[in-house]
Parts: structure tokens; sequence; C-alpha cells
């Protein structure tokens, strides 16, 4: 059962993530009709291709509802953190909590994708590996799946940069892409002395093209998003246990 604590958490993230997701979707319907208009009255088009371009204002809607969730659980967990401890609910019961609230919010925010899709060009897109041997509805729970684990991602690196004061938050933005950029740099390096990428070129035969190869390749992407999912999962339970209370 979900108790009268966790619920509080649970409607307050809804709040304020559909809050969020509102306040952009006015303010870009806002700007994309005021533009639509403007080329209505200055640029000579019609009232069809009027309509074409307000049409556009769903895209627009699809984008803000693909990553509103990704960035609230990016930048909230703290000051979740500050008014739940106050209020004596306890780090585990967050946690907890605003675990459900990514499952309620993701369910949401893929329903939203998939009508918005529809409105704009009359058919969800499904554009990540809709072919010939995945379904829509197939398709459909993955962009899900795919949803949720940016989702979890957001959440993990919420809550870490959470256990840092405000000096090792800069120095971990700034460091860390610059010491993941120079690993890569010299792992490439490092692979290409090794002769790893020729040899993979010279012995890669694997049709793609064929069915066998294309379930794989989804199994593999499922299998790695599920994954990477729980490690975000586990990174986020990490932090939040360890979050204490600031005064920067």
């Amino acid at each position: 059962m979900i108790s009268a604590k966790q619920k509080l958490v649970i409607r307050t993230d809804l709040y304020r993530c559909g809050r969020g997701f509102v306040i952009a979707a006015i303010w870009l319907a806002a700007i994309q009709a005021f533009f639509a208009i403007v080329n209505l009255i200055f640029g000579g088009i019609g009232f069809g291709d009027l309509l074409d371009d307000l049409r556009g204002i769903f895209n627009g809607w699809t984008f803000i509802a693909s990553v509103t969730p990704f960035v609230y659980f990016l930048i909230t967990p703290y000051s979740n953190f500050k008014w739940t401890i106050q209020n004596g609910i306890s780090r585990k019961t967050l946690w907890r909590s605003q675990m459900l609230s990514a499952v309620i919010i993701t369910l949401v925010q893929e329903v939203l994708i998939v009508l918005f899709e529809v409105l704009a060009d009359g058919h969800p897109a499904e554009a990540f590996i809709v072919n010939s041997s995945v379904s829509t509805w197939q398709g459909i729970l993955f962009e899900l799946l795919l949803l949720f684990e940016a989702t979890m991602t957001a959440m993990a690196i919420g809550y870490f940069f959470s256990l840092l004061n405000r000096k090792w938050k800069v120095i971990v933005a700034i460091g860390g892409p610059i010491l993941a950029a120079f690993c890569i740099y010299y792992l490439t390096l490092l692979l290409i002395k090794l002769g790893v990428f020729q040899f993979i070129g010279s012995n890669w035969s694997i049709d793609l093209s064929g069915q066998a190869a294309k379930t794989a390749i989804i199994v593999t992407l499922v299998v790695s998003a599920i994954v990477w999912t729980l490690l975000m999962m586990l990174v986020s339970r990490i932090s939040a246990k360890h979050m204490q209370l600031r005064r920067d």
C-alpha cells in the first residue's frame, strides 16, 4: 500500500512536472502562433498553409513532453529532499515515492508523445526501431523503456549532484566531461595502435539485413537499456541515502 507521505510526494512531483510542461507548452504555442500569423499577414500564405504551420505546435509539444521529466528530475532532487525532510519524510520514503512518480510520469509522457505525433503527422512516429520486424506497439514499448531510462539517468545525476556543495558541482560539471573526452580520445588511440579496428573491419561479415541480425540488435538494445536503468536506480538510491542538508 502507498502511504500518505508517499502520496504527498507523488502528488507534488506530478503537479510540479505537469506545471513545467504546461508553462513551456503555452510559451511555445504562443511563439509559433505569433510567427504563423505574421507569416499569414506579411508572407502572403493561405489559410491552408497557416493550419499546417499551427500543426507544427504539436511537434514542439512532442519535444517538450520528451524533455520535461528529464529536466525536472535532474534539477529538483535536493529541493525535494529539503521540504520532505522538514516534513518528517525519510530519505527511503522519498526515493521510493519518486520511483513511483517516475513510472507514472513516464506513462503519461508516452501517451502525450504518441497523441501529439498523431495530431501532427496522422500517426505515431516511433522512429527508433520500427521496421518490418517490429510492430508499432513494440516500438511504443521500446520508446517507453528509453524514456524511463532517461528519467532514471536524470534522477541519478540529480541525486549525485545533491551530495556536492556549490564548488564541487562546478568542478565535476566542468571537469567530468573534459575527463571523459580525454579518456575516450586516448582509448581510441590505444585501440587504433593495437589494430582492433583494422581487425574488425577485415573480419566483419555479419549480414545486418537478415531477420536474425535485426532481432539480435533489438534484444541487445533492450537488455542494454534495462541494465543501464537498473544501474542508474542503484546510483540514485545510494546518493539519496547519503543526502544531507547544506548551508550553501
